[in-house]
């Protein structure tokens, strides 16, 4: 006999244990539920990091903590949370996310229903009452999704509810921070607060988002569309850096003011209402100004897991989504490389439109929302809690007008590199080999840091040096750059990121590299190539592997971007190492091409990986081919190594072969098959050459580029 639908349970346990807009988006599932079930007891099992938003969820009765349950060393203490959720006795426990831990977590709850998305073989067996829901395809919203499996428990009684949209609702503590600083900013006199418009940057790993230069563009322009509006930056304080990059070229700043949050969700929450629109990124907080029902406008990627359809602010229907295309955004930093014209007009257009819809708003107007009390409303009929005929769509919901990037998405360089000004005039000085009289070098912050050098060698790298350091300023305790005669502006862009730069002779790649070493003056050294740039998983996996000392000296995988896109397969596996404690001896080791770097201790691996931006355009990657080709031949040489008429014949097939079908090349596309071709090009050159030279031939090189 089945035990659906459910009719009158006890207790109903809904888990999301993932991120903050991952919750968010599920609020309403939770509101639902309590509306089809208002007998019941609500119990939420979450993350740490939205354990402080369900507190202030009122149809959520009870939260329990995931993280709790979590050792110092990462363990979960299974037996030890399974007792806590059997005490509850459940009569359903719903998934809406669901990984291993969490269907096994279903059965032992001692739940009789359970339900959960079926996507792997064992949710099948987990989840009794289990839906396959396919997210992958992205046909429909995150809280669709989620809602369909709440209204699986008894479509009949969710058909007659409909789906309810809780507001979060914060306590009067809250507020105080928001008022002193609005107050202090001469934006709330009394209970009267002026209208402003709210930018969140930075928040989350979004899919899409725009660069500080071009936030502080739309800045600008907002500035100068209404001499009435005001601007606020939210930011967290280890953002502080970043903010000063977007005001860097704002002209009336008086006008724009930086809440540095300490990290409070509730705080921002009560900032986010207040605001006559919001700007942001497809993350939490953003999630929040939808859950709010504030005027947004969000940031997506053309990318379906990323997309307006999949991550849309359920609920508000003023929110105004921008689609960035994947294929205009920095692989990296998930930034648009160039920003429209047409795109920037109408942000700030519909903002400006917003603005003028506001009103001068009272204090007063959220008296009634910040009560500590408020788990003692009425939960299924509370005011925030707004009903929406209809049971969860089974279909996509309708998506409001959004606003296109371009028509056709724009033209992007083989490599999307960051923009870097015209050379100064100092530039020109370099040029002709006098060094360049540049601004007194700023001195990098150390606070909170990890005792870390990154060391780089560079030469005329102007253009890419940007992204490399701002992958890693935030974790450098120093930056030690030699440049190798540059004849461009790579000396001023290194120092203004703090960089200590010393000019050098080329002296080969290992003596250059291993000139590094002795300059370095903390615990830690991060090698790296003026061209490469740190992901964030591998970027946080280098601050715990320092934290930890686990080991002595880690390597790390490294990805080509390539003809616009990376490289998963070809040129893989790729680990290099590159981080090494200084006291592991470390030292650059090779000939004349393909150093290496080798230490006295073991080496450990990291997660994440180095992104190469090695080549420019097809142009710079074949003539770089032929380069190294006649590098590898010199090597040979003084190896000893005689040419093969079988090398030239056969060596080159097997490279290809190598890299196309063995390391599945092929998978990476066009750009795949390019990479393939230039490894035969390689290959046979580099024999080629070394017969050349048996002939008594001269073949010339330059090292350095």
């Amino acid at each position: 006999m089945s035990l659906l639908p459910l009719t009158a349970p006890a207790a109903i346990l809904i888990a999301r244990t993932d991120k903050i807009g991952d919750f968010v988006v599920s609020i309403p599932s939770y509101a639902t539920c309590k509306a089809m079930f208002p007998q019941a007891k609500i119990i939420a099992l979450v993350s740490k990091h939205n354990r402080i938003l369900a507190q202030h969820v009122p149809v959520i009765d009870e939260v329990v903590c995931l993280d709790d349950f979590v050792s110092e060393a990462g363990a979960l203490d299974f037996a030890a949370l399974t007792a806590r959720l059997q005490a509850l006795k459940l009569d359903a426990f719903v998934a809406l996310v669901s990984n291993n831990t969490i269907s096994k977590l279903a059965v032992a709850s001692g739940a009789k229903v359970r339900v959960g998305p079926r996507s792997k073989p064992w949710s099948f067996v987990h989840y009794n009452y289990g839906l396959r829901q396919q997210r992958s395809q992205c046909i429909k919203s995150e809280a669709a999704y989620n809602l369909d499996l709440i209204a699986h428990l008894n479509p009949q009684r969710c058909a007659q509810v409909g789906v309810q949209l809780q507001r979060l609702i914060y306590k009067p503590e809250d507020v105080v921070p928001v008022t002193s600083f609005l107050q202090a900013e001469g934006l709330q006199q009394g209970n009267e607060i002026k209208p402003f418009v709210l930018i969140n940057p930075f928040t989350g790993g979004s899919g899409a988002n725009l660069n500080c230069a071009q936030y502080g563009a739309v800045i600008n322009k907002l500035l100068a569309g209404n001499s009435a509006l005001e601007v606020v930056l939210m930011a967290m304080p280890n953002q502080a850096a970043k903010v000063e990059q977007v005001l860097a070229d704002v002209t009336e700043r008086v006008r724009v003011h930086v809440y540095l949050n300490q990290g409070s969700l509730m705080v921002a929450t009560a900032l986010v209402e207040r605001c006559t629109s919001f700007i942001g990124p497809s993350t939490g907080i953003t999630q929040i100004a939808g859950n709010l029902g504030k005027p947004a406008i969000c940031f997506y990627s053309s990318r379906k897991s990323n997309s307006h359809t999949r991550w849309a602010l359920y609920g508000d229907e003023q929110e105004v989504p921008v689609t960035l295309p994947l294929e205009a955004l920095d692989p990296v930093t998930k930034e648009i490389v160039d920003l429209p014209a047409a795109l920037e007009a109408q942000i700030v257009t519909q903002t400006l439109a917003w603005f003028a819809q506001g009103k001068v708003m009272t204090a007063q107007l959220w008296d009634s929302k910040t009560t500590s009390a408020a788990a003692a409303e009425p939960t299924a009929a509370a005011p925030t809690q707004t009903a929406v005929p209809a049971a969860p769509p089974a279909a996509p919901v309708a998506e409001p007008p959004a606003i296109e990037a371009v028509a056709e998405p724009p033209v992007i360089e083989a490599v999307a590199e960051a923009t870097v000004p015209a050379p100064a005039p100092e530039a020109a000085a370099s040029a002709q080999g006098a060094e360049p009289d540049v601004a007194p070098v700023p001195v990098l912050a150390t606070a909170g840091k990890p005792s870390l050098t990154v060391a780089i060698i560079a030469h005329n790298e102007q253009d890419r040096l940007p992204k490399t350091f701002e992958q890693i300023q935030d974790i450098a305790a120093e930056i030690i750059l030699i440049n190798s005669c540059s004849t461009d502006n790579t000396v001023a862009v290194a120092q203004s990121y703090g960089a200590k730069v010393f000019t050098e002779e080329f002296k080969g790649y290992v003596e250059q590299k291993n000139s590094l070493i002795p300059k370095c003056t903390q615990d830690w050294i991060l090698f790296l190539d003026a061209d490469e740039v740190v992901n964030d998983e591998l970027k946080a996996a280098i601050v715990k592997a320092i934290a930890s000392g686990s080991a002595q000296a880690y390597e790390m995988n490294r990805l080509t971007f390539y003809l616009g896109k990376l490289l998963k397969h070809a040129w893989q596996p790729n680990y290099r190492l590159r981080l090494v404690r200084r006291a592991a001896n470390p030292k650059w080791v090779g000939e004349i091409v393909h150093e290496s770097l080798a230490c006295d201790d073991a080496v450990a691996r990291l997660p994440g990986y180095i992104i190469h931006y090695s080549y420019r355009d097809v142009n710079d990657h074949f003539e770089r081919t032929i380069r190294y080709a006649k590098m590898s031949a010199q090597s040979y040489i003084k190896r000893g190594k005689k040419p093969s008429l079988a090398k030239i014949i056969f060596s080159p097939v097997f490279s290809f072969i190598k890299l196309y079908f063995i390391k599945l090349g092929c998978l990476d596309g066009r750009a795949g098959y390019i990479a393939a071709q230039s490894a035969f090009i390689y290959t046979f050159l580099k024999y080629v050459f070394l017969w050349e030279a048996s002939l008594g031939l001269k073949s010339q090189y330059d090292e350095r580029k």
